[in-house]
């Protein structure tokens, strides 16, 4: 038979593979060898990873020691006296307005010859109570009737009332007040 250049060809065409295979060669051994050169590589990777995160975190306690030894430790105590001192200060700001009110419609109440000797103010409670000294005991009962005539004030407690050595009579009252009521009639 005759092949492509024209020459006569006597032996069959026919090719065959040609396989070379050392003795001992696996296919499972090359896998283990290419998994375990993987296994080397992320671990080494994860050791730069390791180095380089390092690095940053001391680099980081670097700066933060160097702020610990820029900070003025004066400054700093007389910062948290002032917000300790807000914080005790704040709820007396907030209810401003409310107390503000709530005094001057006291105030209106009291009679002329009632003198305030304390007085003290419990946010908390909306209470208002005082110490006071007046001329008599007819001063004072007009003084609690006063305080009843007004819808803002919703109890009225007396305390202790004693005769002082000079004449005058000194008492203790305590008012409640309604906060929604104080402030309605604050704003009509």
């Amino acid at each position: 038979m005759p092949n492509k250049t024209g020459e006569l060809q006597l032996l069959p065409e026919t090719k065959k593979k040609i396989e070379f295979s050392a003795p001992g060669q696996s296919q499972l051994l090359v896998f283990a060898a290419v998994f375990f050169g993987l296994l080397l590589a992320g671990y080494g990777g994860l050791i730069y990873y390791n180095a380089v995160v390092l690095g940053k975190i001391d680099g980081v306690n670097a700066a933060l020691d160097q702020v610990e030894k820029s900070r003025n430790r004066k400054d700093e105590d007389k910062l948290l006296k002032l917000k300790n001192d807000l914080a005790i200060v704040q709820p007396l700001l907030e209810n401003h307005v409310y107390w503000s009110a709530a005094f001057e419609r006291v105030q209106k109440l009291v009679q002329p010859a009632v003198q305030f000797n304390s007085l003290t103010v419990k946010l908390d409670r909306n209470e208002y109570a005082f110490k006071a000294v007046t001329g008599s005991y007819v001063t004072i009962a007009k003084q609690i009737a006063a305080f009843y005539t007004d819808d803002t004030i919703t109890d009225v407690a007396v305390g202790k009332i004693t005769s002082l050595p000079n004449g005058r009579v000194e008492f203790d009252v305590q008012l409640i007040l309604d906060t929604e009521k104080v402030l309605k009639k604050n704003k009509n």
